[in-house]
């Protein structure tokens, strides 16, 4: 049976406010996301609430804001806002690699009307911010659906625009084979599960950093909070 740290189905009436609690008591806190000492208008704090953090892309492109909804406390802000522009991105890095073992990655994500795909990606611990590899990314796209892997195969889900909705990944991470099982919630529905493929097992087994960018040719922003790594052997 597969084991999360929350029911999804719980968070579907409750609170957006609610996703890092929920998770409290699930294994070890790898990284947890803290905009709120940061002044709005800058970019996100090296350290954050557990972990560190990187950003890349044109000045302005990665900075903290208000709230664009519920739940209340300061966001990220990734954006691009004409095609030639650098790609942008925040990349959470974890406080320790942890090797095999069930990791769940929450976060809460606000997609404004008329922005271009999203990504949220998986990386080995220690990759530096200018390497875009990953062992699985998700894409919040367009038709407001979620991608994986660059799969139009694997469409899946719903998730409304200039509302809040939650995404929460748990990954079984193991020595012979690695696999996720995605699920959306709040103003978003669906759930899909993705084995991850033998020739990226190396670099799952090494899973140490999450990213969420936008690349060329997309524009616009989106926002996200409540970003949350949690860990259990």
């Amino acid at each position: 049976m597969r084991t999360s740290c929350f029911s999804m189905g719980h968070v579907l009436g409750a609170a957006l406010v609610l996703p890092s609690l929920l998770l409290a008591g699930c294994g070890s806190t790898l990284f947890r996301s803290d905009f709120d000492k940061t002044m709005v208008g800058q970019p996100p704090a090296p350290t954050q609430g557990i972990g560190t953090a990187q950003i890349h892309g044109s000045a302005g492109s990665v900075i903290v804001v208000a709230p664009p909804a519920e739940p209340s406390g300061q966001w990220v802000r990734i954006g691009r806002p004409v095609p030639d522009t650098d790609v942008a991105g925040f990349q959470g890095n974890f406080l320790e690699s942890k090797g095999d073992g069930q990791y769940t990655f929450t976060t809460t994500v606000f997609m404004p009307s008329g922005s271009g795909l999203a990504t949220i990606q998986f990386e080995r611990f220690g990759q530096p911010v200018s390497n875009l590899e990953s062992f699985l990314h998700l894409d919040l796209t367009e038709d407001n659906r979620v991608r994986i892997d660059d799969d139009d195969n694997t469409k899946f889900g719903q998730f409304t625009r200039d509302q809040p909705f939650l995404v929460q990944v748990t990954l079984n991470i193991g020595e012979g084979s690695s696999n996720a099982h995605i699920t959306l919630g709040g103003n978003a529905n669906g759930e899909a599960d993705h084995q991850i493929g033998p020739g990226l097992q190396l670099m799952a087994r090494q899973f140490g950093a999450v990213r969420l960018w936008m690349g060329f040719p997309h524009t616009g922003h989106f926002d996200a909070t409540n970003i949350v790594v949690k860990y259990k052997e």
